[in-house]
């Protein structure tokens, strides 16, 4: 992806740099991204938690498994 040039406060971002122990300022944007990312995945799966219904028996498991 192309570079892009934002107006961060620079405050805050030299606060996600200290606590992500981030070496640079885009080190820390990457850190911070990675984070959300995980975040919104997790609370994917926690909305998901109950809505899907797996019913494995031992044999569906081996014939997954390989």
């Amino acid at each position: 992806m192309g570079r892009a040039n934002y107006d961060l406060p620079d405050d805050k971002l030299l606060r996600v740099v200290r606590l992500a122990g981030a070496r640079s300022k885009r080190q820390a944007i990457l850190i911070a991204l990675d984070d959300y990312l995980k975040r919104k995945q997790a609370e994917k799966l926690v909305d998901a938690y109950g809505k899907v219904s797996l019913k494995w028996t031992r044999r569906s498991l081996r014939r997954y498994r390989g």
